[in-house]
């Protein structure tokens, strides 16, 4: 893949637990360079017990931690962590639980930060950042994108989204059946 400046994105935790669970993580340097988490994410992948694969991401610069909001890009996220937890379709009404989605938003917002797009799988926080304008993408999606650009086919794109289901990601059967079904017909 051709391309002159680094290719960022900004990831809450979702999508690369996700990547971790499936053994799909070596997928993602074919898309990005580098992926920008907010610090707060840390705590969240080792309660996941992908503490190491995350530090070793970090050792190896394919992860930065972002730590330096400003006091303003924290109300910011507070409010957007509300937006959230408010919204129709979401599961979890509490706004400190999205805290994380909602950093990682203010992350894609900064007017000199160069993130290519967002990866999210929650689906009230995915429509807060596009109401932004902010360019998302969740874990399936990714999937979807290395099976067209023949990365992996079909078969390894539903074993991803299975063993993440079975590990307790929130992927529907009807989604998973879905996207391999229209992927097996491409």
């Amino acid at each position: 893949m051709n391309h002159t400046s680094p290719r960022v994105a900004v990831s809450n935790t979702g999508p690369l637990i996700s990547a971790l669970q499936s053994n799909c993580m070596h997928i993602l340097p074919q898309f990005y360079d580098q992926i920008h988490i907010p610090a707060d994410e840390i705590i969240e992948y080792q309660k996941h017990g992908a503490g190491q694969a995350i530090s070793d991401l970090l050792d190896a610069g394919f992860l930065v931690v972002h730590q330096d909001f400003t006091p303003d890009e924290i109300d910011a996220a507070l409010a957007i962590a509300v937006e959230i937890a408010s919204h129709r379709i979401t599961r979890d009404r509490t706004p400190s639980h999205h805290l994380a989605e909602s950093f990682a938003i203010m992350l894609m917002l900064r007017s000199n930060f160069r993130a290519v797009e967002l990866l999210i799988d929650e689906l009230a926080a995915r429509d807060v950042a596009t109401q932004r304008k902010v360019s998302v993408i969740g874990f399936p999606g990714i999937l979807i994108r290395a099976c067209r650009q023949r990365i992996i086919g079909p078969d390894d794109v539903l074993n991803a989204l299975t063993e993440c289901q079975r590990q307790g990601t929130h992927y529907s059967p009807k989604l998973i059946n879905e996207i391999y079904s229209n992927l097996k017909r491409s």
